[in-house]
Order: structure tokens, then sequence, then C-alpha cells
């Protein structure tokens, strides 16, 4: 998995206002649930371009801390060229299951959209727990239900119409994995968190068309830029055309270009 995200790292760093600016106010959102304040330490797992612990830096101040931690080099790379210059900030090599910190050493811990992607739930939101200190918080974005999102369902909709197929593949990984918020509050549940609530919120994305739309999920989706980059020419232009005609079914006309529905859900809790 950390290979599959290392490989779209640079894509990542270069897109990443974009991905920022569409999930400022469910970012905003998380980072509430998180209880975030000035003087914290806060830990973003699974950090990517490390978009949400740059968030909260302006939240915990000069008197707090930020960890970004990622197990793909580039993009921890992508998150430490980001940070340049943040003397409160710093990066950590890591898995969201194996966190290789002391216990009790965060007042939050954040994930935005990489829980979906751990080998075990449960396991995962464990090991945060047992890095926040008693009453710290937890609080993780994960997308919600494919019909709800159809800026991303359509792309890999394009796909798998091309092959007759369901894409990603049954038991692949998939951004839709933890899609239910029944299912996701169980989860922080059973790792041990209390007061466990998750909401969901709207986060349309926007475009200045919709090939601009196709070309930066393209290159964003780590499952999919693997799998198209693997095939034929002729493959990739049908995908392509057909990508296109499923935006403009569904991209919604703006003053500034399209926009498309997207819903994340926002799951937080506390450590007893």
């Amino acid at each position: 998995m950390s290979e599959m995200w290392d490989s779209v790292s640079g894509a990542w760093e270069d897109h990443a206002g974009f991905v920022d600016g569409h999930l400022a106010e469910a970012t905003r959102e998380m980072l509430d649930a998180a209880v975030i304040a000035a003087g914290n330490d806060v830990i973003e797992l699974a950090c990517g371009p490390g978009g949400a612990g740059l968030a909260a830096t302006a939240r915990v101040g000069p008197s707090g801390s930020v960890v970004f931690a990622d197990d793909a080099p580039g993009m921890l790379a992508a998150a430490e060229h980001r940070s340049a210059g943040l003397e409160n900030t710093s990066t950590l090599l890591c898995g969201q299951e194996d966190i290789p910190l002391a216990d009790e050493t965060f007042d939050a811990v954040i994930i935005r959209h990489g829980l979906m992607f751990a080998a075990d739930y449960v396991a995962a939101v464990a090991e945060a727990l047992r890095v926040l200190k008693p009453g710290g918080h937890f609080a993780a974005m994960t997308w919600g239900p494919r019909l709800e999102n159809p800026w991303l369902a359509l792309a890999l909709d394009a796909v798998g119409d091309e092959f007759g197929m369901t894409f990603p593949p049954e038991g692949a990984p998939s951004p839709f994995a933890l899609d239910d918020s029944g299912q996701l509050g169980e989860i922080l549940e059973s790792a041990g968190l209390v007061s466990v609530g998750v909401e969901s919120v709207s986060a349309p994305m926007t475009a200045d068309s919709v090939e601009t739309w196709w070309d930066v999920v393209l290159q964003l989706a780590g499952p999919l830029a693997i799998a198209y980059e693997g095939m034929e020419p002729e493959v990739r232009e049908s995908i392509r055309q057909r990508a296109l005609e499923f935006g403009d079914s569904a991209a919604e006309i703006t003053p500034d270009g399209v926009a498309m529905d997207a819903t994340v859900l926002i799951a937080s809790g506390r450590r007893p």
C-alpha cells in the first residue's frame, strides 16, 4: 500500500492546493471534532502532503506542535516541503498501526482520508488511542457512500464499465471501504474511544472543466492511476471518453466551471 501511494506522491504534492481547497470546510469540521486548540500537540497520520496538519498548525500556534506521519516516503517529503519554515512541525515515517512513539504523547490524532486504507481499522484506531493523552481527541475523515460522491465514483465507473466489472474489484483497497456511518462508529468504539460520533458533511468538488476534473482525479486516485498507466493507449482513451461523458451528465455548471457532489464522514471520539 505504501508503494502505491508513494508512486503518486508527486501528483499529490502538485495538486495539494486543489485538494485542500476542495476539503477546506470539511477539514475545519474535522479539526473542530478533534477539539484542537492553542498549545496542543497533534499528529496527522497517513498525512499525504499534510493538508490537515497544516490547517492544524494555525490552531495550535507556536506553543503547540504538529507531527506529519506517513509510511510513503514521497508523501512525507511533500508534507515536509509544504511545512518548511514552520518551527513547530516535524515528520515521522510510520504506518497507522505502528507509531514508534511513547504512550500518551498527543492531545489530538487526526486522519484525513487514510483510515479506509489501513489493513486493520480497529488496530489503527487503537494505536491512535495509545498515543493520545487521557482525555485526548481522535478524528478521522472518510468518504461517504459511493452514490453521494459522483466526483470520484464516476471516474472509477468509467474503468469498471470498460471491463464489465466493479472497480476497484471486490476485496481490493477502496476509497469507499468505510462509507457506512454505523460501521465507522463501531470501529471507534471497538478500539476503546468514548463519546463517539459520526457526522456527514457535504464537500462539493469544483474544477474549471470536466476535462480538468478527469485529469486531476486520474492522477490522485492511487489504485486508478496505477491501473490506468498499465493499459494500452486505445483502452485509456476509451476510458477517458467514457469518463468525460459521465462527468458531463453529473456536473453542475457554475460561473467558475463545474461542480460535482461529494460527501465525507467525520468520525470522532475521546480517550477515556
